[in-house]
């Protein structure tokens, strides 16, 4: 079966078909600008050279409709008719509560995605742009959403809950929620399938660290804590998001007579890495300046990598001893460096990196700890689309949805 993965946002739409249960891309890429007259398509059919087509488009739908058209295409497409497309999985970032795992879309989904724009405004409105252009586009393909937030639903009341007047959970559902969870499950699951053991037996901590970042603590299998909590903006640093602060923090700014809409674009659009360096968002651009002696660069990324340590120190706790950490993310998965700065004090929990393997592991999965390391530390390329086609291959029963 052809699985049409995408990732609908408010400006753009990722997409990769996957022939599955093979695991086989027949191609990738990403339209961006959505609404602009600027907007492009990026397309890389398997085998053939990438492709880029500059063409207005003004709404999701007519996004999608460029899209099949390109994957028909006779010059640069990979199926021949949008019939062959089997089904569609849907990354969905919010679920709320009641949804704990993939599900096949309809009315009572669709409501479910609904009933929490207001906590996700920025993804959940435009994950339910795609899934209706593809309602209207594919009306007898049946379509699946994954949910970033399902993976945590079962963490423990402990650890979900704020230490805020009980009923303002039970009113208005303020709680933990968790993002980023269809990279650590599938993170988790690679380490496994890397250390040869089952996934249900093994104590994993997930470090998601990219333009956005979140560590996750994994017993068999199963979320136990997670540094996201009601918003992704919360938890560590970021490329341009704040991570925790204090709440006060933000009352005080909005008494001196900064507005919310102010302190929003503060918190996720000003701060991180690029409101402390006063450089960039892009890592490597500030570890180059941070090498070139530059303080405020030097600050930016010491911050970042105690955060992702503290983190990790309390779940190895909370976990009671773990037996691998893994890296993805951008920034993760590019910089050996980081990587080395983060581990270096975890060698009090027996964390010890083989240099030589570190540095080679660039953009590409694999071990990169040492034969006397205590815990075992891999490198794992964010693959979400896979993980994605997998589930939704398992909701509809095409095969056992993973690769024989």
């Amino acid at each position: 079966m052809k699985i049409l993965v995408l990732n609908s946002r408010i400006y753009s739409i990722e997409y990769e078909l996957i022939e599955m249960p093979d695991e086989e891309t027949l191609a990738q890429g990403v339209l961006e600008k959505i609404g602009m007259e600027t907007s492009f398509l990026k397309h890389s059919p398997a085998g053939k050279d990438e492709v880029r087509i500059v063409e207005p488009v003004l709404d999701h739908i007519r996004a999608m409709e460029l899209l099949i058209k390109v994957l028909t295409s006779p010059e640069y497409g990979v199926i021949s008719a949008k019939e062959e497309i089997g089904a569609v999985g849907h990354r969905v970032v919010h679920g709320g509560e009641k949804i704990t795992k993939s599900s096949l879309i309809d009315d009572s989904i669709k409501k479910e995605i609904y009933n929490h724009v207001e906590l996700a405004p920025l993804h959940n409105p435009y994950n339910l742009k795609g899934i209706d252009a593809c309602e209207k586009l594919f009306p007898s393909v049946p379509q699946v959403a994954v949910f970033d937030t399902s993976f945590y639903q079962n963490m423990p009341e402990y650890a979900y809950l704020y230490a805020l007047p009980y009923h303002l959970y039970k009113q208005y559902g303020i709680r933990k929620y968790g993002f980023h969870g269809i990279s650590h499950l599938y993170t988790a699951e690679h380490t496994a399938k890397m250390m040869k053991s089952p996934l249900n037996k093994l104590k994993i901590i997930s470090c998601h660290l990219g333009a956005g970042c979140s560590i996750t603590a994994i017993r068999n299998g199963s979320a136990v804590d997670t540094t996201m909590g009601f918003s992704p903006l919360d938890g560590i640093m970021m490329s341009t998001r704040s991570g925790s602060v204090d709440p006060e923090a933000i009352i005080y700014l909005m008494k001196i007579g900064h507005t919310i809409n102010d302190v929003l674009a503060t918190l996720n659009r000003e701060s991180g890495i690029l409101g402390v360096s006063g450089i960039s968002d892009d890592m490597e651009q500030v570890i180059n300046n941070m090498h070139k002696k530059d303080r405020r660069a030097a600050l930016a990324v010491d911050m970042f990598v105690y955060q992702v340590q503290k983190y990790i120190g309390a779940y190895y706790v909370v976990l009671g001893g773990v037996d691998a950490i893994s890296f993805t993310g951008g920034i993760a998965v590019n910089s050996a460096l980081v990587r080395t700065l983060i581990c270096k004090p975890l060698e009090t929990i027996g964390v010890k990196l083989d240099k030589e393997k570190n540095e080679k592991c660039i953009r590409k999965e694999g071990p990169i700890h040492s034969g006397a390391s205590a815990v075992k530390v891999f490198c794992v390329p964010r693959d979400e689309h896979l993980f994605i086609a997998r589930e939704t291959c398992a909701v509809l029963k095409c095969g056992d949805g993973k690769k024989k």
